[in-house]
């Protein structure tokens, strides 16, 4: 008897997810008929229509999870091409314990649409691109922040390697042209005409790719992390020996997690799950792949602070 009523739960509790994943089916092909058919759009786009898909696809990939809590990841800072390690590597912390799991965006496009979409989700973002949502989105807030040796907050390099060109230059670079071009304009260089020399871009995938190239020949100038700049010195001392540092930034504030005010109740687990996260071998490899030792909460006053700068 006992085995045909636990049989019996198991049927009921399958049952009541498909019925929920439907449902979450439902909303998420409507959503993505509502910006079809926008009235505000004439005619969409090839690119409009390949972000929308790739929406689509991680808004029915959560709904098959039922009531999965899925943490968006998307960083304008640098790219990843370890997003299926750095999934994996999260999962596997999440499923000793939590029913939860990471899903890193390949494009800024599709995260964005995600936040818009609503939806019971934390968000793993890059505070520069979190100050660049929250007037549009006023109801994010930052509950988490990333900390590095101690630190909240980074430096990034503008790196070169002498002569420069007269002309345009070359800048070796791991972000997005919009964040790359919000940085140079606040930088402080060593040669003022920098500032306004036109350039254009070479994406790599890391920094330490980014400050190799300038060494090998295939670009100018870098834009790095203070950290990987110093890690250039220890693992290629010669290449690190021909560079200078051309340019700095003002502090940089470190990845935070994002949430909806009307959501943190009920995401609360998650947000224990991160915080925790480097109490486990676990969680601090996760943690590692973010360039992070751990997670610290941000209280009301940090986040309203942090609305303001």
């Amino acid at each position: 008897m006992i085995g045909a009523t636990t049989s019996h739960r198991r049927i009921t509790l399958v049952a009541e997810r498909q019925r929920k994943a439907d449902t979450h089916q439902t909303e998420a092909v409507d959503y993505v008929q509502q910006q079809i058919d926008n009235p505000g759009i004439p005619t969409i786009t090839a690119a409009r229509l390949l972000q929308v898909f790739c929406v689509l696809v991680l808004l029915l990939c959560n709904a098959a999870m039922g009531d999965t809590i899925t943490i968006y990841h998307f960083n304008p800072e640098s790219h990843s091409d370890r997003n299926l390690i750095l999934k994996n590597t999260f999962d596997l912390y999440f499923q000793a314990r939590y029913n939860i799991q990471l899903q890193p965006v390949e494009d800024q496009g599709s995260f964005e649409q995600l936040i818009t979409s609503g939806g019971h989700n934390l968000f793993i973002m890059s505070h520069w691109h979190y100050h660049q949502l929250v007037k549009a989105h006023p109801d994010l807030t930052p509950r988490l922040q990333g900390i590095k040796d101690g630190k909240n907050t980074f430096r990034k390099l503008l790196i070169g390697k002498q002569p420069l060109p007269k002309g345009r230059m070359t800048i070796a670079v791991s972000g997005t042209e919009r964040y790359v071009q919000t940085l140079l304009q606040q930088m402080s260089f060593t040669d003022s005409t920098l500032g306004s020399k036109p350039f254009r871009l070479l994406k790599v995938p890391k920094d330490i790719d980014a400050l190799l190239a300038v060494s090998f020949g295939m670009a100018d100038t870098a834009l790095a992390a203070d950290s990987s700049f110093e890690k250039l010195s220890l693992l290629y001392r010669n290449e690190f020996q021909q560079l200078e540092i051309l340019g700095t930034s003002q502090p940089q504030q470190r990845l935070v997690v994002v949430v909806r005010n009307e959501h943190q109740q009920q995401l609360q687990t998650a947000l224990e799950a991160l915080e925790t996260m480097d109490q486990s071998s676990e969680g601090k490899l996760g943690l590692n792949l973010l360039g992070l030792d751990e997670w610290t909460q941000i209280n009301s006053t940090q986040a309203q602070g942090g609305r303001q700068r």
